[in-house]
């Protein structure tokens, strides 16, 4: 019974360079079959659909009441429970349009209210998002590891295709919850006056998720398992939102400008700020990073299918040291715990970028070269490069041999003329005469 409603329950779509035909054949196979079972399950899930889309769109609508639904003092508990208690169940396309729901509750929230609102709501919804989105990433790797063929092969292309949309919503959403650069507030204070930019009494969105700890443990969780996903342009913008919030947990020193100054990519050289996070947060959290996230930089590095990313891993990894071994040995602990790492090395490396004035890419490439024999390789490189087979000591690789083929096509041909013409070969090695070439070009 459990899998004859999963079914029903599955709604059918049509992707471009996936689905077979075109969208009109599809909208007409899907006509066509109105009177059978199939079609009456396309009715149920249809109706289920449309009453919990046109509740998304009541609770849009709600919103505009500004304060008088902001403000309802009984109201975000019970309102993440409805939202997000069963969305693990919800399919991955479906998913979606509830992190939109989310995303526009989140934005128009008045400063004021923020701290009333969102934990409840934040605190869910990354929690569930990240089981979710998680776990269909590791069904997608073992659906993958089996061969797949015909009608089969196309709905897992269709299930991967959807994954990646929710996950790029995801990420971006999360990306512009912490945006630095998010000054302005579209939003309206509880006394209905515009504010353009946030009260001095009120910090910043960006802020207040990293001062809140029921929202921003399950965020960085979420952001550590993403960067193993397999999405490039996913993990791409995780590892950037990554590398701007590592200096907000480190440990500020009253009279140096302190390691941290020496990466120049960070976004935060502002004055002190009035909205500090609290101590035990910020010691847990850099703990987190220094642990988890670091060990899912180093497996994000070994993996080929990251290695275009390898320098924004680097980044990050260099990012970390720079403003967390000062305080903690977790970072320089996993680093020596790796197999062919030594421990100087690690020392020595971790003391030279933690300098003051070494630039950003010198550090990323320091990094690199501690854990170059890390690295994966992409697929087009493989076989191509064969490192300690060398003969000659000044040389990394060693000189390939060339096959029959290629030594047949690198000798010239004895003989080519036709076959039987012993003056063939003879002809073919005169010089030609371009005398009449040479005079097309006389007295143009």
């Amino acid at each position: 019974m459990q899998s004859i409603v999963r079914r029903v329950l599955t709604d059918r779509f049509w992707q471009a360079g996936i689905s077979e035909g075109s969208k009109d054949d599809f909208y007409a196979r899907v006509s066509n079959k109105k009177g059978t079972l199939e079609g009456l399950a396309s009715s149920i899930r249809g109706t289920v659909r449309f009453v919990r889309e046109t509740s998304y769109a009541i609770i849009y609508c709600m919103s505009k009441l500004d304060v008088q639904f902001y403000g309802f003092t009984e109201l975000p508990g019970p309102l993440a429970h409805a939202l997000f208690a069963d969305s693990y169940s919800l399919s991955t396309h479906q998913v979606i349009n509830l992190l939109n729901l989310v995303r526009y509750l989140v934005d128009h929230c008045p400063v004021d209210l923020r701290a009333h609102f969102l934990p409840p709501i934040l605190a869910v919804c990354f929690h569930q998002m990240d089981a979710k989105i998680t776990s269909e990433w590791d069904k997608l790797g073992r659906q993958q590891s089996v061969q797949a063929e015909g009608d089969a092969l196309t709905e897992e292309m269709k299930a991967e295709s959807i994954l990646r949309q929710l996950t790029y919503t995801a990420v971006v959403m999360m990306a512009d919850f912490l945006d630095p650069a998010r000054a302005v507030e579209p939003d309206q204070g509880a006394d209905g006056r515009r504010q353009a930019l946030p009260s001095p009494q009120y910090p910043s969105l960006r802020k207040f998720c990293l001062m809140q700890s029921p929202i921003v443990e399950p965020l960085l969780v979420f952001c550590m398992h993403a960067i193993s996903m397999r999405d490039g342009r996913c993990c791409g913008v995780v590892l950037r939102v990554f590398r701007s919030i590592v200096p907000e947990f480190r440990v500020m020193e009253p009279d140096s400008g302190g390691a941290a100054d020496a990466d120049h990519h960070h976004t935060d050289s502002k004055p002190p700020n009035p909205f500090p996070i609290p101590p035990d947060t910020s010691s847990a959290i850099r703990e987190f990073i220094s642990s988890d996230v670091l060990k899912a930089c180093i497996g994000s590095l070994h993996d080929a299918y990251f290695v275009e990313l390898q320098k924004d891993i680097g980044s990050l990894i260099a990012t970390i040291l720079i403003n967390y071994s000062s305080t903690t040995t977790t970072p320089r602990d996993v680093l020596m715990s790796l197999p062919n790492i030594k421990e100087q090395d690690v020392l020595k490396t971790i003391d030279y970028i933690s300098r003051p004035g070494v630039a950003h890419r010198q550090q990323r490439s320091l990094v690199l070269d501690l854990l170059k024999d890390l690295k994966g390789v992409s697929i087009s490189e493989m076989g191509k490069l064969s490192k300690g087979t060398s003969t000659k000591p000044e040389s990394g690789f060693k000189r390939s041999q060339r096959s029959k083929m290629t030594q047949q096509f690198m000798t010239a041909p004895a003989s080519s003329g036709m076959a039987g013409d012993p003056t063939g070969a003879e002809d073919r090695r005169k010089t030609p005469d371009l005398e009449g070439v040479a005079s097309m070009f006389e007295g143009r």
